[in-house]
Parts: C-alpha cells; sequence; structure tokens
C-alpha cells in the first residue's frame, strides 16, 4: 500500500487481538505462575522455568510490536488507542516508560532496607503477607550486593542518556516536517501557477515531508521497545531469581492493574472536572 498522509492504515485487527490474548495471557497466567513460584512450596527448577515463562512473554510483546511499526501505522502506535486514560501518563512513545522499570527495581531495594520493622528474620516470619514466602524471598532485597547496585546504577546511566537523545530525535523530526511542509507549500503559490496546479504541488510535498518525517519515527518507536526491553532483560540479568521473580511479578501486577475496571472507573471519576 503506498504511503499517505490523507490514507492512514491503522494497525491490523490481528495485532488489536494479539494485544487483548497477550494482555488476558499477562493477568491470567503469567501472575499465578510467579505467585506460585513465590511460595514456599515452589521448587528451584519451578522458579527458573517460570521466570524465563514471563520474560519471553515480555519480550515477545515488544518484537510484535516493533513488527508492527511501518511509516502507516506509526501514528496509530505512538498514539496508541488500546490504552486507557489510566495508562496514558505512564507512556513514552506509544508504550510505558523505561524509567518505570527501574524506579520499581529501585522500590524494592529501598523499601527493603528503608523500614525498621524489617530488622530481624522473627518480624519477617510474622508478617501475615509473607507467611506462604520462603525467608530467602522475604530477604531478597536486603542488603543488596555492590555488584548489584552498581549494575542498577548502569542501566540507569544508560536510560538517562538515551531518553533525551529519543525525545531529541522526535523533535527534529517534527521541526523537519514542520519546515518542509512550509516550504513546499509557499513555494508551490510564489511559482506563478494556477491555484490547482499550486495545490496539487503542496499536496506532493506535505506527502514527502510526512514519508520522511514518519520513517524517522518507525525508527525511533523500534529504538525506545529496544530500549524497554534490554532494560526489563538487563535487570533479571543482573539480579538472583528470587530477585527476578519478584520484579516480573510487580511489573507484571503493575502492567495488570491498568485493566482494572474498578480502578479505572474511579480514575476516571476523580479525573472529571466539577
Amino acid at each position: 500500500m503506498p504511503f499517505s498522509i490523507f490514507s492512514r492504515k491503522k494497525p491490523t485487527r490481528r495485532f488489536n487481538d494479539f494485544y487483548s490474548d497477550w494482555s488476558k495471557t499477562l493477568t491470567d497466567n503469567c501472575l499465578p505462575l510467579l505467585r506460585q513460584s513465590l511460595s514456599s512450596a515452589a521448587s528451584a527448577s519451578v522458579l527458573s522455568s517460570n521466570v524465563d515463562l514471563v520474560l519471553r512473554h515480555l519480550v515477545l510483546y515488544y518484537e510484535t510490536l516493533d513488527l508492527a511499526a511501518d511509516p502507516n501505522t506509526i501514528p496509530y502506535l505512538l498514539f496508541p488507542s488500546w490504552r486507557n486514560s489510566l495508562e496514558t501518563p505512564f507512556l513514552f512513545l506509544g508504550d510505558i516508560h523505561p524509567y518505570l522499570l527501574t524506579n520499581l527495581l529501585r522500590s524494592f531495594i529501598d523499601r527493603e532496607n528503608q523500614d525498621s520493622d524489617y530488622e530481624d528474620e522473627d518480624t519477617l516470619r510474622l508478617i501475615p503477607d509473607l507467611v506462604n514466602q520462603p525467608l530467602k524471598i522475604a530477604t531478597a532485597w536486603k542488603d543488596p550486593s555492590d555488584e548489584l547496585v552498581m549494575r542498577i546504577d548502569q542501566i540507569e546511566c544508560t536510560m538517562r542518556l538515551m531518553v533525551p537523545v529519543l525525545m531529541d530525535r522526535v523533535r527534529k523530526a517534527q521541526r523537519g516536517f514542520v519546515s518542509r511542509v512550509s516550504e513546499n507549500w509557499i513555494s508551490s503559490y510564489q511559482v506563478g501557477k494556477k491555484r490547482k496546479t499550486a495545490v496539487t504541488a503542496a499536496s506532493a510535498g506535505v506527502e514527502d515531508a510526512a514519508k520522511g518525517e514518519m520513517e524517522e519515527l518507525v525508527s525511533i518507536f523500534v529504538d525506545a521497545n529496544r530500549l524497554r526491553k534490554s532494560v526489563i532483560m538487563d535487570i533479571v540479568g543482573a539480579t538472583s531469581e528470587h530477585q527476578a521473580a519478584l520484579f516480573l511479578e510487580g511489573l507484571c501486577q503493575f502492567l495488570a492493574g491498568f485493566k482494572d475496571q474498578v480502578l479505572l472507573q474511579d480514575f476516571e471519576v476523580v479525573a472529571l472536572p466539577n
């Protein structure tokens, strides 16, 4: 299908179906598997297997999202209609902001190491939420190793470098688009042609400018997804299996929470102007 700014092509129904099925699997399968892995009855092999399974599920989403991106679909992917009002504030170039990932990781560590109530093992054994978890999981984030702290710092440093670069590329693409459209539109009227011919020439200029911008936005979108995917994989790779399971459980719970209809309804009621 030829590129046309005036004839946008939405992502195929197949991708929308994929996203719906993917989200359902996340909520109905991934979360229960991770919670099973974190129970006292789970073996080390079950834990490892479920961590790998959930990680593959997350990676699959970004790989499929990349395959759906082209100059015709990119406007819909950057502003996805399948995202609700609760999700929108957390989006960066069409999907969750990568800062959310490391903030989630930091929250585990900070909560465990700043709460004086978690000072001794006897106290941990008495906390109701942790009764069904082995001690190694309940204390997974206690006193993180220097190696883990250094690796988290490196991941965050990479994000602090990459996120502004991606945003700068978006701004440059938009500035280039506006500049080229303006120049083509004005010059088409200055050559003294008939109005109909001028409009045709101006439209052609808009098409050329839009095509270049959309191709750049596809590249930016794919790079943003690559950053999100690499951050998730880097975190899982840097943490122990128990820490990785807790991190992935927290991420899945966060993503599934966006689909909670009661929470969404409450949010939209609060968001209504008085």
